[in-house]
């Protein structure tokens, strides 16, 4: 069989195309792709399945950029068109005045891409706007929608520096640790003021703490009814690099920094910082009917909400009151928050407008068991065996007073006699949450085993990395990520979200 010339296939395709009647623009574009793809198939078929695999991958995306290229610019055409004349600036609400048409390049996934679009410029502050762009929903930074989608999915799951490497190699894309960087936290920010917003959309209590008569509801909120609804909580601490105020710093530290400062140093130049750890506030949202038992003593949840946020306990409740109404665990029959013995928890239980039953993790009762044992008998030995089985079966029995009276009845050695106080304030404090033969008698959950798994997974795995230090505001953003990535709502946040100005 004789193999034509790639010129001649290409001539061929021309004139095929030239009776499908098309636009112009289109039979370009698609004359263009069928280019590329008669080199893929004319050209020798080399190299390992892998390889041949990869050209093809490479090859398809290429075919695409003209099409999609075409297929934009027709959309801002006809945008361009219908958003004709002068629009308001978004920054001072002067007049925008109309600068024609200029083109402008974006990075995308199948390669660059030049459009050509209307934009217009403040009379008064210069702020440039584009109609036409911010309807398409395209931003005015130099990547695609898709392609920052993608590079800030992969920022989230791995550190930035593995994050170019992973999208190099799975979308053949060049992105430098800056440019992912910028990405994560500009999809970050319009993250956590959607979240805010809808926290203030939903709230319960109006601005002066009083309830709102007519709460509104998501539109997506769940319809059928919800039986037993449970709320996990607890918390996981990343290190945080805070800069050290100045009053706190040294002679010579604030002789260096303002030095710093007069040589119009950039970045930490001159600069103390120290490291603390802040606390991300943890919840898993599920229900009974989501708990499918994998053995008699573990269950697998087939469907969960995660609820993260780095601060203070009452915005942590703000965003979870919205998942609970969104879940209408606010309607349940009966609501369940299982949690250690952390205070906040309890003054967030007592905020919620819809109380609920309060439960404490009975591992980590038993945790704390042990840990007193092996500091009373010493490490693994037989006797701190025995006689923690003792309390936690007391526990368990319901009979934690018991475990009180014994514990006061000791006299510990001095090493051990913090870790037994501190056991006893602890049962002291949360008896009313740990009456375990009542919860199990009504097939309740008695560990939050769901949230601890939550601590690590969706929030140390990212980070709690070795070496890490956040910022403040970094880490509060990437805990939102995380919390949204493990929710499965990237792509559909990807389109809710506002472009990027």
């Amino acid at each position: 069989m004789n193999v034509i010339s790639q010129d001649a296939a290409r001539e061929q395709v021309c004139q095929l195309l030239s009776g499908w009647g098309l636009p112009a623009a289109r039979m370009a574009g698609l004359a263009e792709a069928i280019s590329v793809l008669v080199d893929l198939v004319t050209g020798e078929a080399a190299g390992s399945a892998v390889d041949l695999e990869a050209s093809a991958v490479t090859a398809a995306l290429a075919a695409a950029r003209p099409l999609l290229e075409v297929r934009l610019q027709e959309r801002l055409d006809v945008l361009d068109e219908e958003t004709r004349g002068v629009c308001e600036c978004l920054l001072c609400g002067a007049s925008a005045a109309s600068q024609g048409r200029r083109q402008r390049r974006w990075r995308s996934l199948t390669g660059p891409l030049r459009l050509v679009r209307r934009y217009t410029q403040c009379t008064s502050c210069g702020e440039k706007r584009s109609l036409s762009q911010e309807r398409l929903g395209l931003s005015w930074s130099e990547y695609t929608p898709r392609l920052e989608e993608v590079c800030t999915l992969m920022a989230t799951t791995v550190p930035h520096g593995m994050a170019v490497e992973l999208v190099e190699k799975l979308a053949g894309v060049e992105v430098s640790a800056h440019g992912i960087q910028q990405m994560t936290e500009r999809r970050a920010q319009r993250l956590e003021a959607a979240l805010r917003a809808d926290a203030s959309r939903y709230a319960c209590y109006d601005d002066t703490g009083l309830p709102v008569d007519k709460p509104e509801r998501p539109k997506d909120a769940t319809k059928r009814p919800v039986g037993t609804a449970y709320i996990e909580v607890d918390g996981v601490v990343p290190m945080t690099r805070e800069e050290v105020p100045e009053k706190d710093l040294s002679a010579q530290d604030r002789r260096r920094r303002q030095k710093a400062i007069r040589d119009g140093a950039r970045g930490g130049r001159g600069r103390r910082y120290t490291l603390v750890g802040r606390e991300v506030k943890n919840a898993v949202l599920y229900t009974a009917d989501d708990c499918a038992p994998e053995s008699p003593s573990r269950a697998c949840l087939t469907d969960k909400r995660y609820v993260s946020h780095l601060g203070d306990w009452q915005q942590f409740a703000k965003l979870l009151w919205v998942e609970i109404v969104r879940k209408s665990f606010d309607r349940a029959q009966q609501l369940v928050l299982i949690s250690d013995g952390a205070e906040w928890v309890r003054s967030l239980a007592k905020w919620l407008p819809v109380q609920p039953l309060l439960i404490l993790d009975l591992f980590h009762v038993k945790h704390r068991i042990w840990e007193v044992a092996n500091a009373l008998y010493g490490e693994h030995t037989p006797a701190a065996t025995a006689w923690a089985q003792i309390q936690c079966e007391c526990v368990e029995a319901g009979q934690a007073s018991s475990v009180i009276a014994s514990l006061e009845a000791l006299s510990p050695r001095a090493k051990a006699t913090k870790l037994v106080r501190l056991l006893v304030e602890y049962l002291q404090a949360n008896l009313d949450r740990m009456d375990y033969p009542a919860y199990r008698k009504r097939g309740l959950r008695v560990g939050s085993g769901a949230v601890e798994s939550a601590n690590y997974h969706v929030t140390g795995a990212r980070l709690k990395l070795q070496g890490m230090r956040w910022s403040l505001q970094g880490a509060r953003e990437m805990s939102y990520l995380r919390a949204d990535l493990f929710n499965g709502r990237w792509q559909e946040r990807t389109r809710q979200l506002p472009v990027a100005q």
